[in-house]
């Protein structure tokens, strides 16, 4: 795997929810990486096989995928972890829309609907596991 130089994705790098999608399913191919046809098939909505090489060629030149040529077939790996990805995702979103406040995001999804009594007893039993811990 080969990786441009000064391709790091910044820090504060959102992905449009079309990379993120493929993001996703090359994220969920493992260690073994993903192929432009297991993309495809990965992804919820379609998309055909040019726009997808068009979207991993500008994902490759952002930094958050390197390419392995394999014969005539290219293996798609991500360069920015899930779990990475997603700290940086959700204080963007909790810093811009919620001014940093999670009582706020907390009391968004309540409103909205979004969290169920049991959807607010897991979050209660994980606050009283933090506490526990730190």
């Amino acid at each position: 795997m080969q990786k441009k130089e000064g391709t790091a994705m910044k820090r504060d790098g959102r992905l449009p929810e079309s990379e993120l999608d493929i993001m996703l399913a090359v994220w969920e191919a493992g260690k073994e990486g993903a192929t432009a046809p297991g993309i495809l098939e990965g992804l919820a909505r379609p998309l055909t096989a040019s726009a997808l090489h068009s979207y991993l060629k500008r994902m490759e030149d952002k930094g958050v995928l390197a390419c392995r040529k394999e014969g005539r077939t290219n293996r798609y790996f991500p360069l920015i972890s899930r779990a990475d990805y997603e700290k940086q995702e959700s204080r963007t979103v909790l810093d811009k829309l919620y001014a940093g406040s999670l009582k706020r995001f907390a009391a968004a999804l309540y409103d909205g609907g979004a969290l169920s009594p049991e959807d607010v007893k897991e979050l209660e039993d994980y606050l009283d596991t933090l506490k526990k811990e730190g």
